[in-house]
């Protein structure tokens, strides 16, 4: 064997050690960084664990001290003389519903007026809104207390309509004309007009309503008067109208 086939042994031998070292090195690293790893987990999870116990035991605190301050407000109080006081408000309150249906009756003749001061330009089309809406909103909630006072799902649409058509009253009322695209701004003796009517549909309605609940529904002494005579009148028209039907069967 010649002296240059042994160096080139020697040179492969030292190249496969190295390669060794450093694969069993590469292993090591790889192992050493699982273990810390799994070292700082543990670490991680220890402390959370325990502000998590602490975050508990704190919130049990909060409760316990809140419901030692409720039974300290609630102390000495009768639960059934509050019932009591609260249905008697509720009673007294819905027992005059018929009262303020008359006086939502008497808002609505109101904002007639307004829209009358409208048409004649005493009124500009932002206070007549402005006004609206305010009656709208008693409106609404007159709807919510004569349904707790008589909970009925045809009255409930009843009001609705009559909401309805008093909404249909904001200005500018608009129109389509037959044949031609976009709308046209109504005048206000025009707007007027719809107003009227609307406001009056809105009216027969709650006057349906309170005539249902066997009360007449006028709201001075000439139209209750006024009422009156048109129900005698109405009266006599149908025994008429029987009686001619009885000397038509002879």
């Amino acid at each position: 064997m010649d002296v240059l086939t042994i160096i080139l042994m020697v040179i492969v031998v030292v190249v496969a050690v190295l390669l060794s070292s450093m694969i069993v090195s590469s292993m090591l690293s790889k192992q050493m960084r699982t273990i810390q790893a799994m070292i700082a987990t543990s670490t991680l999870e220890t402390p959370t664990k325990e502000v998590t116990q602490v975050k508990t035991s704190e919130g049990r605190k909060a409760e316990e001290s809140f419901e030692k301050e409720r039974k300290k407000v609630f102390q000495g109080v009768n639960e059934e003389e509050i019932l009591k006081k609260l249905k008697q408000v509720i009673n007294e309150k819905v027992q005059n519903v018929l009262s303020e249906a008359k006086k939502k009756k008497e808002r609505l003749l109101m904002l007639l007026d307004v829209a009358r001061g409208y048409a004649l330009g005493f009124i500009s089309e932002e206070e007549y809104n402005a006004f609206l809406m305010k009656v709208l909103s008693e409106l609404d909630e007159f709807k919510r207390l004569w349904l707790a006072r008589f909970p009925s799902q045809n009255d409930r649409d009843k009001l609705n309509q009559m909401i309805g058509y008093v909404a249909r009253t904001k200005l500018p009322i608009e129109v389509r004309e037959k044949g031609k695209e976009g709308k046209i701004k109504l005048s206000p003796d025009e707007a007027l007009i719809r107003i009227t009517s609307n406001i009056n549909s809105a009216l027969s309605i709650l006057d349906d309503l309170i005539r249902k609940r066997g009360e007449n529904p006028a709201v001075t002494s000439l139209e209750i008067q006024l009422s009156q005579e048109v129900e005698k009148l109405r009266k006599k028209v149908e025994q008429l109208e029987a009686r001619l039907q009885e000397l038509e069967a002879l």
